[in-house]
């Protein structure tokens, strides 16, 4: 269908933004650490603008994808119908809501998908993916950058918090177990940098996330945080 795009530039264009902001605090802290108060200040006017752009496109994000016609379905008849509204994209807050919860911590938002605890001792990377159905297997697929891998290394406590589909099912991985697994996801290059891809495979309440290379996988249902 010739909207299918629409998913992927918005993914694309709040990735971009958070890339950019990433990059601003790090210029921002580097400033502060020199003292450089004036640069501070313009750096954090510079971030918050950058942000309140994101949070609009976010929200024109959440308004298509509720919309319900991002996806329609063919009745008996022949005839076309909408499809009933999906979760919402933006789900991040009631994500890191449930995280907080079960690490008895406090996060602070850094950028729209890093966050850091309150003791500054913890660094928390969340995503999240609606289910796709490719007819052979549901899945849920997530991009992983190279400034969220350096954000997450920052830290000897560090999490990826993968939520799939809704905030019901969140998969929590301490980064110490998942960097050992980056090197083997598949990876898309562009001119300037790349991003691997995370793909959970669900299957009969088993998660399983896919490696390079046909039929390779590694079992990630252990790192389900508990639903209530």
């Amino acid at each position: 269908m010739i909207t299918d795009h629409i998913p992927t530039a918005f993914s694309m264009l709040i990735e971009e933004f958070d890339r950019t902001l990433n990059a601003v605090n790090k210029e921002g802290a580097q400033a502060f650490a020199e003292k450089n108060y004036d640069l501070v200040t313009a750096l954090t006017a510079e971030a918050r603008r950058i942000d309140e752009f994101q949070s609009r496109i976010v929200a024109l994000e959440d308004e298509w994808a509720s919309s319900g016609v991002r996806k329609e379905d063919k009745t008996k008849k022949g005839t076309w119908k909408k499809s009933e509204p999906t979760t919402p994209v933006a789900f991040h807050a009631s994500c890191l809501q449930v995280a907080s919860k079960y690490l008895h911590q406090e996060f602070v938002k850094q950028t729209r998908s890093s966050y850091i605890s309150k003791d500054l001792e913890t660094a928390l990377v969340c995503a999240i993916s609606r289910e796709h159905d490719n007819g052979t297997s549901r899945f849920f697929w997530f991009a992983f950058h190279p400034y969220q891998e350096e954000f997450l290394a920052s830290k000897k406590r560090a999490y990826l918090l993968l939520g799939c589909g809704s905030p019901n099912v969140i998969l929590l991985i301490p980064y110490s177990d998942f960097a050992t697994l980056t090197k083997k996801l598949n990876k898309t290059e562009r001119e300037d940098t790349y991003y691997s891809h995370i793909r959970i495979v669900s299957l009969d309440g088993k998660y399983d996330l896919k490696l390079e290379g046909r039929g390779n996988r590694v079992d990630v249902t252990k790192y389900l945080i508990p639903q209530k």
